[in-house]
């Protein structure tokens, strides 16, 4: 299947593969503890054969937001785009949202968002999610308007989202115990219904 690649698309797999790769290791061992070595190690490449790919250990963070909050928006874009209720649209940003996040790429960006040494990168990694925040909000705020959603500070209830799915982060993987449609059973109830057996 690789042969029937074009060079563009050879080399975006191969960018791919060494951004699963170093974000799991940075997910694994600590960015700060992961060098380029280490990574060009991963790939069996020569250092100077990685920066062809990236252009240092920064750019891997920038590259694994980009792809991360990319598939968050185009989510977004669809769940919004829908005809019904605000509460259906957070049910099923939700839903999708733990998908996007529990994937290696996603759960480096998650955990290392903002974190970047050059500080307008570090800016813009926190203006991402505070854009993504703000599409939340405006989703809460229309179930409180249709009235499917409880009134309720939109904010508030946005960030203990984010707080809450964002802490998926530090400890689910897939090839953990919990299986990942358990996982999205579970917060989706305990959401909707919350913790009461009545």
């Amino acid at each position: 299947m690789q042969q029937n690649l074009t060079r563009e698309e050879k080399r975006q797999h191969k960018l791919d593969v060494i951004l699963r790769n170093a974000a799991k290791a940075f997910m694994e061992r600590g960015y700060y503890k992961t060098s380029l070595d280490d990574i060009a190690r991963m790939q069996n490449v020569t250092k100077p054969t990685l920066y062809y790919y990236i252009k240092n250990k920064e750019d891997i963070l920038v590259k694994c937001e980009q792809i991360t909050c990319g598939k968050i928006n185009a989510m977004l874009d669809v769940v919004m785009a829908k005809n019904v209720s605000g509460f259906d649209m957070l049910y099923a940003f939700i839903n999708d949202y733990i998908k996007i996040i529990t994937d290696d790429v996603a759960r480096c960006h998650v955990r290392h968002r903002g974190q970047m040494e050059d500080r307008e990168l570090a800016a813009q990694s926190i203006k991402n999610h505070k854009d993504i925040e703000f599409r939340v909000r405006e989703i809460i705020r229309r179930g409180i308007k249709d009235g499917s959603i409880r009134d309720c500070n939109s904010t508030i209830l946005a960030i203990l989202l984010f707080d809450s799915l964002n802490g998926l982060t530090s400890w689910y993987h897939s090839g953990g115990k919990v299986d990942i449609n358990e996982l999205t059973e579970e917060i989706l109830a305990l959401v909707t219904k919350g913790v009461s057996g009545t």
